[in-house]
C-alpha cells in the first residue's frame, strides 16, 4: 500500500468515525437508553464509530514491530471484525422494528420460539446466530490464523479461509435484504428505499474488497451508510430529541394486516424461506466466482529438505532437485583446487490447483565458491556459506523472459541453473535445502471445489425456481383476493344503490305498490280498497302570508313544516300521498281488509300535526294555523304514468275529505260521520253539524 492510499484511508476512517460517534451521542441525548425510541439506531451508529476507529488504528500501527504495535494491530483487527458482525445484527434488528412498528426488546433474541409466534421475523434469529458464529470464529482465528495472519514485520495478510470470513460477513446482509424485500409493502416507500440504500453500500464494499485489496472499502461504506441512515431517520421519524411524548416511537409506517388462511400463511413462509436461500446462495456464488477468478493468496511456506531429490516425487506438493551436471564440469585454470561446473535445479509443482508466484532457494555452499555472472533463470548470490537463489522480478537483470515466466503453474516445472566454481569435494546432493515459496490457490482447477460450486449452483437454481413458482402462486392468490374483494365491493355498491333506489321509491309509493311496480314495471297498478281514511290539511290565509314573503322564504317555511309532518307520518305508519301548494294529503288503511284501525291512527296523526304546528310557531316569527279534514270510506289507488309517475287515490271518499278541510275551522279536526263512527269509542267529538257537500247533499260532520 502506498503512503498516499494509507493516508487517505486513515483520514477517511477517522473523519467518518468522528461523525458516527457524534450522531450516536446526539441520538442518545435527552433520553434514557431503555426509553429511547431510536435505541437500535444508536447501537448501529456507535458500533460503526468504534469499527472505523479500530480500523484507523490498525492502519496507523501497521508495520510497527514494537510491543505496542504488536498488540494494537491484533486487537484493532479483532475489534473491527466484531464490530462488523455487531452492526449486521443491529441493522437487521432495526429493520424488524420498522416492520413491527414498535421498539422491540433485545430480550426477544433469547426467546426465539415464542418471539416467532408473536410475529418477529425468523430471519432475525438466523442473522443473530450467523453473527455469533462469525465472532466466535474470529476469536479462534487469533490463535489459529484461520482467516488472517501477521508476518514478522507486523503486517496483516489474508489466509486461506479469508473468503469464508467474507461469506460469513455477507450472509447476514443478504438475509436482511430478503427481509426487506419480503416486507416492502408494509413500509412507506421512502423508509424502504432508505434501508435498502444502507444495505447496498456495504454490499458494494464487499465485492470491491474481493477485487481490489488495500483500501478499507467495507468499513468506509458502512460509515457512509450509517450517516445516511441517521439523516434519513430525521425525515422519516421527525425526531423530537427533547420531548418525552414520542420517546417510545420509532416510525409510523402503514402496517397492512390482512386476514389470510392458514394455507396461505404457510405458502408465504415457504416462499420467504426459498427467497432467503436463493439470495444467500446467489451471494455465496458471486463471492466464490470472484475468489475463483482472483484466486486465494496462501501464506508463505518454507520446506526444509534434508537431502535433495534426484528426481521428482509426485507424492510431495513441491519437489526440488539440485545437482552438478555430470557432463559439464572442468578444473578451474586459475585455481587448481576448484572445479567449475554447471549446476542445474528443477522445481516441481505437483499441486493441481496452486500457482507458485514467488520462491527462493537456499543450500549450503563451502567457502571459496564463486558464481559466473550471467542472465540465469534466477537471482544467484553467495553469502555466509550459502547459495541463495531467488525468483527474478521486474527490476532484476536476470529477468530475461518476463516475470510471469518464473511463476510455476499447477503440475508444471521450472528449471534454473548457474555456473559455479566450488572445491572438488563439494556434492550438493548431500546438502540441506531450504525452499520458501508464496502461492495462489485457483479453486476452479480443483475438482472438489468444482463439485462444491456445482452443488451450490444447482441448489441456487432450484431455490430460485421454487421462489419464482411460489411467488407466482402467491401473486395469483393475491389477484384472486383482490378480485374477490372488488366483486364484494361492487356487490355492496350495487346493494347500496338498490337500497337507495328502493328507499327513493318508498318515498313515492307505498311498500306493497313499490314491490309490485319493481317486479312488474309494465303492469298497470290500480286497486280498490274498502275502508281508507283520508286526511287533508291546508294553511289558513296562505295566499296573504306568501304575498308578504320572498319565494325562498315561502319554500323554506313549507319545507320546514312539511318535513315535520313527513317525519311524524313515517313514525306513525301514515302514507303520505302528496302535497299541492300548501295542502298536505295523507291516507291510512290502504288494505283489502274492511275492518282496520286506519281511522284511529289518522285521528292520532291529525292531533300530532296540530302539535307540530304549535312547535313550528314557537320557533318562527310567522304564526301559522291549519285546517284539517278527515273522511273514511272506499276508494281507488294506483300509479299514473310511466315517467315521473305518482301514486294517487280517487273517489268520493277523497273529495269529501277535501270538503271537510275546506269547511273546517282553524286548528280543528273536522271529520265525517263515517270516521266518527269508527273512532267514537276512542275520542270525544262535538255535537254534529250539517254542511252541504257538492254532489252529496247535506252531511253530518263533527269536530274533535
Amino acid at each position: 500500500m502506498s503512503d498516499l492510499i494509507r493516508t487517505i484511508s486513515i483520514s477517511s476512517l477517522c473523519f467518518l468515525s468522528f461523525f458516527c460517534f457524534q450522531v450516536g451521542i446526539f441520538l442518545w441525548s435527552g433520553h434514557q437508553l431503555k426509553q429511547n425510541g431510536r435505541r437500535t439506531l444508536i447501537f448501529v451508529e456507535l458500533f460503526t464509530g468504534f469499527m472505523l476507529l479500530f480500523d484507523a488504528l490498525a492502519y496507523i500501527f501497521r508495520g510497527n514491530a514494537s510491543a505496542l504495535g504488536w498488540y494494537m494491530v491484533r486487537l484493532s483487527n479483532l475489534f473491527v471484525y466484531i464490530c462488523n458482525f455487531s452492526i449486521s445484527f443491529f441493522f437487521c434488528f432495526y429493520v424488524c422494528e420498522f416492520i413491527k412498528q414498535s421498539r422491540l426488546s433485545l430480550w426477544v433474541i433469547f426467546h426465539p420460539k415464542s418471539s416467532v409466534k408473536n410475529g418477529i421475523p425468523v430471519q432475525l434469529f438466523i442473522v443473530f446466530f450467523l453473527c455469533l458464529a462469525g465472532i466466535c470464529l474470529i476469536v479462534i482465528s487469533q490463535f489459529t490464523n484461520l482467516f488472517y495472519y501477521f508476518d514478522e514485520n507486523n503486517f496483516y495478510h489474508r489466509n486461506t479461509l479469508f473468503p469464508l470470513g467474507v461469506g460469513l460477513g455477507l450472509l447476514p446482509g443478504l438475509i436482511t435484504l430478503t427481509l426487506l424485500l419480503q416486507n416492502r409493502k408494509k413500509m412507506p416507500v421512502n423508509a424502504f428505499v432508505s434501508l435498502l440504500f444502507y444495505f447496498a453500500l456495504p454490499l458494494i464494499g464487499v465485492f470491491l474488497i474481493l477485487v481490489s485489496y488495500g483500501f478499507s472499502w467495507i468499513n468506509i461504506s458502512l460509515g457512509l451508510g450509517a450517516l445516511h441512515l441517521f439523516y434519513s431517520s430525521i425525515k422519516l421519524m421527525e425526531i423530537e430529541f427533547y420531548s418525552g411524548e414520542r420517546a417510545h416511537t420509532i416510525i409510523s409506517p402503514v402496517y397492512k394486516s390482512e386476514v389470510t388462511s392458514i394455507e396461505s400463511r404457510k405458502r408465504v413462509r415457504r416462499s420467504h424461506f426459498w427467497q432467503t436461500l436463493s439470495i444467500s446462495l446467489g451471494g455465496v456464488l458471486v463471492v466464490l466466482l470472484i475468489v475463483s477468478i482472483k484466486g486465494i493468496s496462501l501464506p508463505e511456506k518454507t520446506l526444509t529438505i534434508e537431502k535433495p531429490y534426484t528426481e521428482n516425487d509426485p507424492s510431495k506438493s513441491v519437489c526440488i532437485t539440485f545437482s552438478r551436471n555430470a557432463d559439464k564440469h572442468w578444473v578451474d585454470e586459475g585455481d587448481p583446487d576448484r572445479t567449475g561446473a554447471q549446476f542445474d535445479g528443477v522445481i516441481f509443482n505437483n499441486m493441481s490447483s496452486t500457482i507458485i508466484t514467488d520462491w527462493s532457494f537456499l543450500i549450503s555452499a563451502p567457502d571459496g565458491c564463486s558464481i559466473d555472472p550471467g542472465p540465469w533463470n534466477g537471482t544467484f548470490a553467495l553469502s555466509e556459506g550459502s547459495l541463495n537463489v531467488k525468483k527474478p522480478h521486474a527490476e532484476d537483470v536476470e529477468n530475461i523472459h518476463g516475470e510471469d515466466f518464473y511463476t510455476i503453474t499447477p503440475l508444471k516445472t521450472l528449471g534454473f541453473g548457474c555456473i559455479m566454481y566450488t572445491p572438488h569435494n563439494y556434492q550438493p546432493l548431500e546438502e540441506k535445502i531450504v525452499f520458501t515459496y508464496s502461492s495462489i490457490l485457483k479453486p476452479l482447477t480443483n475438482r472438489i471445489f468444482n463439485i462444491f460450486l456445482a452443488l451450490i449452483f444447482v441448489a441456487f437454481v432450484i431455490a430460485t425456481t421454487i421462489t419464482l413458482f411460489e411467488g407466482k402462486l402467491i401473486r395469483v392468490e393475491e389477484e384472486n383476493k383482490k378480485l374477490e374483494i372488488t366483486v364484494k365491493e361492487r356487490t355492496k355498491e350495487l346493494e347500496a344503490e338498490k337500497n337507495r333506489s328502493e328507499n327513493l321509491l318508498l318515498n313515492i309509493l307505498p311498500k306493497e305498490i313499490a314491490k309490485e311496480l319493481t317486479a312488474h314495471p309494465e303492469r298497470t297498478i290500480a286497486k280498490e280498497y274498502p275502508n281508507v281514511t283520508v286526511l287533508f290539511t291546508d294553511i289558513v290565509g296562505f295566499t296573504k302570508i306568501s304575498g308578504e314573503m320572498t319565494a325562498e322564504e315561502v319554500v323554506t317555511m313549507l319545507n320546514k313544516m312539511f318535513t315535520m309532518f313527513d317525519e311524524r307520518a313515517q313514525r306513525e305508519g301514515i302514507e303520505k300521498i302528496k302535497t299541492i301548494g300548501d295542502a298536505y294529503m295523507a291516507a291510512t288503511g290502504l288494505t283489502e281488509e274492511r275492518a282496520n284501525e286506519g281511522a284511529a291512527k289518522m285521528i292520532r296523526f291529525a292531533r300530532g300535526l296540530l302539535d307540530d304546528v304549535h312547535a313550528f310557531n314557537a320557533n318562527s316569527n310567522i304564526k301559522l294555523q291549519i285546517r284539517l279534514g278527515i273522511n273514511s270510506g272506499a276508494l281507488v289507488a294506483g300509479v299514473i304514468g310511466k315517467t315521473k309517475f305518482i301514486y294517487d287515490i280517487w273517489g268520493d271518499t277523497v273529495n269529501v275529505a277535501s270538503r271537510m278541510e275546506s269547511t273546517g275551522l282553524p286548528m280543528k279536526i273536522h271529520v265525517t260521520e263515517t270516521t266518527k263512527v269508527q273512532t267514537a269509542d276512542l275520542f270525544q267529538y262535538s255535537e254534529n253539524s250539517e254542511i252541504d257537500v257538492k254532489g252529496k247533499g247535506m252531511m253530518k260532520t263533527y269536530f274533535l
